[in-house]
């Protein structure tokens, strides 16, 4: 679940020049404003919550700003509030709550640009 989710939301932040995303931002703030809306808290939503505000975060954040910081602050009062109830839980709820309480989302996640130059150059 990790992984397909970290897959999504490289997708819709992905943009190239001159072509249109059809699975864009905007496609992953409807998603997540679903997840939140319908899904109930548990380890599995919660380990995809926090994968995708790992991958996704900075440019939702960087794009929504004020509705991204009410997105967080739901989490926070009652995603998490539920979550921690969950015995098999708790280490995905340190996790959300640390990643929301340093603002990670502020911090541009290691990958998310492309290198300029080839490192094979550099070590010849």
């Amino acid at each position: 679940m990790e992984s397909y989710t970290k897959l999504y939301a490289a997708i819709i932040q992905t943009q190239v020049p001159g072509i249109q995303n059809p699975h864009g931002l905007e496609e992953g703030w409807a998603w997540l404003s679903r997840f939140l809306n319908n899904i109930p808290a548990n380890r599995t939503t919660a380990v995809a919550l926090h994968a995708f505000l790992r991958m996704a975060g900075f440019s939702l954040f960087w794009r929504y700003k004020s509705q991204f910081i009410k997105i967080i602050n739901f989490i926070s009062d009652y995603f998490l509030p539920e979550l921690k109830k969950k015995d098999d839980a708790s280490k995905v709820y340190v996790e959300i709550k640390e990643y929301l309480q340093r603002q990670a989302y502020l911090t541009r996640p290691e990958g998310r640009s492309l290198q300029s130059g080839l490192l094979s150059r550099e070590l010849v």
